[in-house]
């Protein structure tokens, strides 16, 4: 008995090949499409359970499939497949309106419960919506620090960047990192930026956060 119908767009034969693969396997079944563009010519089914869109493709990228599919009106869970680098680009995604995203390379577990959750959650809740209370509340709860870290984590900054802007050492970054997922509750970086998106944090202020952190930093030198 099928479970759903994944879709899975990739430009990579590979990645498409093996994902494919591993779905069936756990009783999906899945369509593939090589390109952005081959996805948005073709008849979608009536029934999906999610996508599955790498962020990166040549002519339509997945950032381009996602506001074709929000001109159109057709609400889609997407789950967006990104490279390291590519962290800006997946937050834009889930501005957007995608579900979640996966680091890339990622685990069978780490797929698997990402469509679990878009599963059990509302068919709507994918949608864009406001801030939401219990988001805002548990990023006020975090220090000045752990929060210009998470800041610097939206922007898609690496640690030893974040270390670089704000002044500090990479390990006493890795450390405020590890503080926040903590304190947030969360497994890891896709869901520390799904979270701080649902709180309204804005990336820009990573820029404000950096300047009061030199200050401070002159303060301390100066006392």
């Amino acid at each position: 008995m099928q479970r759903g119908l994944i879709l899975v767009i990739d430009d990579d034969e590979a990645v498409r090949s093996s994902t494919g693969r591993l779905l069936k396997r756990v009783g999906y079944a899945v369509e593939t499409f090589d390109s952005g563009d081959s996805f948005l010519a073709a008849s979608l089914p009536a029934e999906i359970t999610c996508v599955l869109l790498d962020v990166r493709m040549p002519g339509t990228d997945g950032i381009g499939v996602l506001r074709a599919l929000t001109a159109r009106g057709q609400q889609v869970p997407a789950i967006v497949i990104s490279g390291h680098g590519d962290i800006p680009l997946a937050v834009e995604a889930m501005r957007l309106g995608a579900f979640d995203f996966l680091e890339k390379p990622f685990s069978p577990d780490g797929l698997f419960e990402s469509i679990d959750r878009v599963i059990s959650e509302k068919p709507d809740a994918h949608a864009v919506h406001g801030k939401d209370p219990a988001a805002e509340a548990a990023v006020e709860a975090l220090s000045w620090r752990q929060r210009q870290v998470l800041l610097g984590i939206l922007c898609g900054h690496p640690n030893k960047i974040i270390a670089y802007e704000l002044g500090l050492s990479i390990r006493t970054v890795e450390a405020y990192r590890s503080q926040l997922l903590m304190r947030l509750s969360v497994r890891g970086t896709a869901d520390a930026v799904k979270l701080a998106l649902a709180a309204g944090l804005d990336a820009s202020e990573f820029g404000e956060t950096r300047s009061a952190a030199a200050v401070q930093v002159q303060s301390q030198g100066l006392s």
